[in-house]
């Protein structure tokens, strides 16, 4: 496939539990609570994967350390 004929991402339509406040201590973000992984990987997971990771976000339980 020629380079400028790629279907583009539409940002808009990808749900993230971003909040602007990047900062990584021990690897896990201090604003959204995604580890390391989970950021540069946030792209390319599936919707599926995407939402299964935003759940456990929401859950009231204590974030990844």
């Amino acid at each position: 496939m020629r380079r400028g004929r790629r279907k583009r991402i539409d940002w808009n339509n990808i749900q993230s539990p971003c909040i602007k406040i990047c900062k990584l201590e021990d690897g896990v973000c201090i604003g959204c609570g995604r580890t390391q992984d989970e950021i540069r990987e946030w792209i390319i997971f599936t919707d599926e994967q995407r939402n299964e990771i935003m759940k456990r976000l929401n859950d009231p339980m204590p974030r990844l350390k």
